[in-house]
């Protein structure tokens, strides 16, 4: 199988059944069970940590991964979407799955969905797919520990079919609200699905209500809960282009002046709950000293997080999508870019709160550059402007991201910011297009890895 048949074959899957709340139903979690049956059940041959919540997971699932890394082990990272090449969800201590490894277990993966057409619901989905891809990928590797983040909600997602040794739920908010319900409740009841009994959770400050949710599953499934803000404490010390610096005490010792080179007090939050896991996984047979927490955190590359591409204008790429993840934005361009003129790219998928999204970003943009995501779910650039125009008055359309980008750059004084943002499908692009090549997460590929 050559790597174009491999994505044909995993497109084709995303184009078999259209998209819509039909799919979050109890068969699809039997269908991935059953998928993962055909293939030997590789979900069963590593170690995991899953990681569920609204905003933060993809940070916190590459920050735990980065410390269980510099600790010495051999850590699969599972995390999407994908910013520019699909491999980007398939790595191993921070490096991509090689290109053939990734064709040939798809093409294993191609066989086993073959074998199992004529089942109810078949075929699986696209999501499901690369999941199981994944676990495929991790299993063979023979890695020490599987980081898996959650794609919606967490109790009918693919990636559930794991027994992890400790489940993550970021913060919670609203998102994907046709698949996982409107109210904030609801939301979390999915979440906590990732939780097992007598298993070991870690959360971060929560909404009162979704901290209900979360505590009442825990204490229902007789499972140790630790809670960023309650057993786990932090204090940010400083917020700058360059970074975040902080500490965080827990019941075991305090980590003094730790520092992540992402931008913004929420990675603080975080790293603390990447630390709560690291300590969890002491109790599961991992040894993770406090140095292999402040290399990894220290190492960390994570593309597209509030990013500084360039300077010169200064040009931050993010993958904020929803309003959730548009609040943290706005907030770190606050503190650390203060008054500075803004120039804002962005493109919406057509699930998306755009109104919310525009009352959040708007007023801090001089200007807006509407543009359309790489993907047919995208709004129209003209409705993404129209949303704006109530905000600033000076709002300009370009239908392509990269040109919108370079119309940005144009516009924009040495000074100046300019900020890109709205979907991974802009994010991507846009990034590819200023820095080039997909992209690595994890702590820098020179860590090294305890022998298999």
């Amino acid at each position: 199988m050559t790597t174009q048949q491999a994505l044909d074959f995993l497109l084709g899957l995303l184009a078999a059944k259209p998209p819509g709340p039909q799919s979050s139903t109890p068969l699809k979690l039997e269908r991935m069970r059953h998928l993962c049956d055909l293939l030997g059940h590789p979900e069963r041959g590593f170690p995991a940590v899953l990681v569920a919540g609204t905003k933060g997971k993809g940070s916190t699932a590459a920050m735990i991964a980065a410390i269980v890394q510099a600790a010495g082990y051999r850590v699969g990272l599972y995390t999407k979407p994908h910013l520019v090449d699909v491999r980007e969800r398939f790595q191993i201590n921070g490096v991509l799955i090689p290109p053939e490894t990734f064709c040939a277990l798809t093409g294993e993966l191609r066989d086993a969905v073959a074998r199992g057409e004529g089942r109810p619901g078949w075929p699986p989905t696209y999501f499901e797919a690369v999941a199981a891809l994944a676990f495929l990928y991790f299993t063979r590797s023979a890695v020490d520990l599987g980081v898996v983040e959650v794609g919606i909600g967490g109790r009918l997602d693919a990636t559930n079919v794991v027994d992890p040794r400790v489940s993550v739920i970021t913060t919670i908010g609203y998102d994907h609200t046709e698949i996982v319900g409107t109210r904030l409740r609801q939301i979390a009841s999915e979440d906590v699905g990732i939780m097992r009994p007598s298993g070991r959770v870690v959360t971060v400050s929560q909404a009162t209500v979704a901290a209900m949710v979360i505590e009442e599953a825990a204490r229902g499934h007789g499972a140790a809960l630790v809670r960023v803000g309650h057993e786990i404490r932090y204090r940010t010390r400083e917020v700058s282009p360059t970074g975040t610096r902080f500490t965080v005490r827990t019941s075991r010792q305090v980590y003094g002046d730790l520092r992540v080179p992402l931008l913004g007090r929420h990675q603080a939050q975080n790293a603390a709950a990447a630390i709560g896991v690291a300590e969890a996984l002491g109790s599961e047979g991992f040894t993770v000293p406090e140095s292999a927490v402040r290399a990894g955190l220290a190492g960390l590359r994570w593309p597209a997080r509030i990013e500084v591409v360039r300077h010169h204008p200064i040009v931050i790429i993010d993958v904020a999508h929803n309003v959730v993840s548009f609040r943290v934005l706005r907030t770190v361009l606050d503190e650390v870019f203060g008054e500075r003129r803004t120039v804002l790219v962005i493109g919406v998928l057509g699930s998306k709160d755009l109104a919310g999204i525009a009352d959040v970003i708007g007023p801090r943009a001089a200007l807006v550059v509407a543009t359309r995501a790489h993907d047919p779910r995208a709004m129209s650039p003209e409705e993404v402007a129209a949303a704006f125009r109530p905000h600033t008055p000076n709002v300009r359309v370009v239908d392509d991201p990269v040109a919108a980008v370079e119309e940005a750059l144009r516009a924009a004084g040495p000074t100046n910011l300019v900020c890109v943002a709205g979907s991974f499908h802009v994010a991507g692009p846009v990034r590819a297009h200023l820095v080039g090549g997909p992209s690595e997460a994890g702590a820098p590929a020179e860590t090294p890895a305890r022998a298999i």
